[in-house]
């Protein structure tokens, strides 16, 4: 009865390997030697690359595959146009030309202009400057004196939190809102990826008589 039990869970002993350590090390070494992969015959060792050229290789696979992500294309804007209007306000002359070409909304542009420079503004073309006479329709007419290069570093900045895509630096954006949460998303229309912009803080706005008024009522 044992020596029936004992063949129902016989497995089997276990075959000794004819080849010693020391022929296999030698195999081993030859295949490596002729340029072949250890265990994978019929493979041949291939050139060795350098980082610098593996790393061209990926700048060209890039190109080719995706053009529009592997070359930067340079967006011109004109120069903000500044004039004085008077001794107490200036005029941007060219600024609804300068929100067409950054397909942004001009009332946009506008909102964060005066929350930047902290003063009153409108569009020159509006019922207030037509009543006043100040500028040509489109202009931008600022309370204060402020220079071309005041308006240019205030452009570079909306332009980076508001045009500029984070992931592949493309112009090629859209800005959209969403009405559900109220935020701001610019969306790149190259690569596809979409970030939350900041909001805009309200602009400046000088305390009138009848804002007195309500807060003395």
């Amino acid at each position: 009865m044992a020596d029936d039990e004992e063949q129902v869970f016989d497995f089997g002993s276990k075959k000794k390997s004819k080849k010693s350590k020391k022929a296999d090390k030698e195999e081993g070494e030859e295949k490596e030697e002729k340029g072949q992969l250890v265990g994978a015959d019929g493979w041949e060792k291939g050139p060795l690359y350098t980082y610098d050229e593996l790393l061209e290789r990926l700048y060209k696979i890039i190109e080719a595959k995706n053009p529009s992500l592997g070359t930067k294309e340079r967006y011109i804007l004109k120069p903000p146009q500044v004039v004085r209007v008077g001794s107490k306000k200036v005029a941007w002359v060219n600024f609804s030309e300068i929100c067409a070409m950054m397909k942004r909304p001009v009332e946009h542009v506008l909102q964060f202009v005066l929350a930047e420079f902290g003063t009153e503004g409108s569009i020159a073309g509006t019922a207030t400057t037509r009543a006043e006479g100040q500028g040509a329709d489109g202009q931008l007419i600022l309370k204060g004196k402020y220079l071309p290069k005041h308006c240019e570093s205030l452009l570079r900045k909306y332009i980076k939190e508001y045009v500029t895509c984070e992931m592949c630096k493309s112009a090629n954006t859209e800005l959209k809102k969403d009405s559900s949460t109220r935020l701001t998303a610019v969306e790149c229309t190259n690569c596809g990826a979409s970030r939350t912009a900041q909001s805009i803080k309200a602009g400046y706005h000088a305390v009138t008589r009848g804002d007195r008024r309500a807060a003395r009522a």
